[in-house]
């Protein structure tokens, strides 16, 4: 990865390239490359990239599956303002997962405030 991709002064054309690039990654089932992009961009702060990984923590992709790790991520994820974290996990409150049972207040909450925060899923 560039130098100037892990740095939190990139531009957000040179963000989005990246996020993009990650999520291609990801749908292409090359997780290992996927994480190694993504995993600088989330230490940088860089809301998208942390709710991706925290994704990543729910399904399992290129890393175990681990319930408190995807929580704690996508609620960081949200407090950056990422409307789309916010839809993960009301989708994760909804459905449960391996150690965290369906809660449908609090899929609600999230799923509600990911629309409030504007999500587009289209």
């Amino acid at each position: 990865m560039s130098e100037e991709l892990s740095n939190t002064n990139s531009t957000d054309e040179e963000l989005q390239k990246a996020i993009d690039t990650v999520s291609q990654y990801f749908s292409d089932g090359n997780y290992g490359a996927a994480l190694l992009l993504l995993k600088p961009l989330a230490d940088a702060g860089v809301a998208q990239a942390i709710g991706m990984l925290g994704l990543a923590y729910r399904q399992g992709a290129g890393v175990d599956i681990d319930s408190e790790k995807a929580i704690e991520l996508l609620q960081k994820a949200i407090e950056l303002g990422d409307a789309v974290a916010a839809h993960h996990l009301g989708t994760l409150y909804q459905n449960g997962m391996p150690g965290v049972d369906s809660n449908s207040k609090l899929a609600e909450k999230y799923l509600d405030m990911s629309v409030e925060m504007g999500i587009n899923l289209e």
